[in-house]
């Protein structure tokens, strides 16, 4: 008699516990409970080595690792045009969660230098994943030993120093503000994203360029030397490299690194890849390996980013009019 009436109830739990999970699963949008059924493709808009590929990788291998999604990430570098090429892949795929992007804010930069017809508002904003602080490097062997040296080189041959750039986004833009500050003028050499700009510094095509922190780390032991970083203070990772602002100069910049889908993907799609961004971010080692890189973990998720992204598109479009009316002048 008990058997018969514990087996009954046992039914009746199981029945019961059947009826919530369906309706849970029921109460989910369709393409949540099953997204995403394939592998997700991450286009990065740069050469493989430079910082924003390290971040999608540090991603990558966490997202996998903890099993955060059930289908692998792949990586997909296209450093076209500057990276235009690659910004524009993940603005016109296919909304339905399966093609992503991660970029920087060479995304307000182009537009502001009008290098593209678009910015942040032509995506989906997932979520901003880190803080980068950038600076400027030459080759090791340089007769350029510092900062003070290089403005004077610069004021001793105008608009002969050459700098090493991608035209329209941070290494052209940033390095562009800093002249204006310090009253000098480079000459310009389209080059490509962190691996090929290093390239050219380190073949003597150029004299020296942008790098971010995580870069002076990486590519230092080639052969780079670090002379300033635009942040309000020494960065920990290279503690003997000055700020501006020690030498003199009120300037500071740092490059955010974000995660974006094309503009109409599924709302519960995004959330998925978020919730997955969040978890990676708590994880001791993703943690290690962006405090190893000197990425500062500066995370703000999708709905606040736009806002966040707003202003600071106003003051990049401010000093893109100031640049713009002294090439004219």
């Amino acid at each position: 008699m008990t058997g018969k009436v514990g087996a009954t109830m046992r039914r009746h739990v199981l029945a019961g516990m059947t009826g919530i999970i369906v309706a849970f699963t029921a109460s989910l949008p369709a393409s949540a409970a099953t997204y995403p059924e394939k592998a997700i493709r991450i286009i990065v808009p740069v050469a493989a080595g430079g910082s924003t590929d390290l971040v999608a990788r540090i991603f990558q291998m966490t997202i996998e690792r903890l099993k955060l999604l059930p289908q692998p990430l792949v990586i997909v570098n296209n450093a076209a045009a500057g990276g235009t090429v690659g910004t524009r892949m993940i603005k016109d795929a296919e909304p339905d969660g399966y093609t992503l992007g991660i970029w920087h804010m060479g995304l307000l930069t182009a537009a502001a230098m009008g290098v593209t017809d678009y910015d942040h508002t032509a995506f989906d904003l997932v979520a901003q994943v880190g803080a980068i602080e950038v600076g400027l490097a030459v080759k090791s062997d340089s007769k350029i030993a510092s900062l003070k040296e290089l403005v004077a080189e610069a004021k001793a041959r105008p608009g002969q120093v050459s700098a090493a750039m991608n035209i329209g986004l941070l290494p052209h833009f940033v390095p562009l503000m800093f002249a204006s500050e310090a009253g000098i003028d480079f000459r310009w050499v389209q080059a490509g994203g962190g691996s090929v700009r290093l390239r050219s510094v380190l073949g003597n095509h150029t004299e020296f360029s942008l790098f971010s922190v995580p870069e002076f780390v990486t590519f230092g032991p080639q052969g780079i030397r670090p002379l300033v970083v635009f942040s309000s203070a020494r960065h920990p990772r290279v503690a003997n490299v000055p700020t501006a602002a020690e030498l003199g100069y009120n300037f500071t910049f740092s490059e955010a690194i974000l995660w974006l889908a094309p503009r109409g993907t599924p709302k519960d799609r995004v959330d998925v890849v978020a919730k997955a961004i969040e978890a990676s971010m708590r994880d001791d080692d993703f943690k290690k390996r962006y405090d190893e890189q000197g990425i500062d973990p500066a995370y703000i998720p999708g709905d606040k980013l736009k806002a966040v992204l707003d202003q600071r598109m106003t003051g990049i479009k401010a000093v893109a009019a100031q640049v713009k009316a002294a090439k004219t002048n």
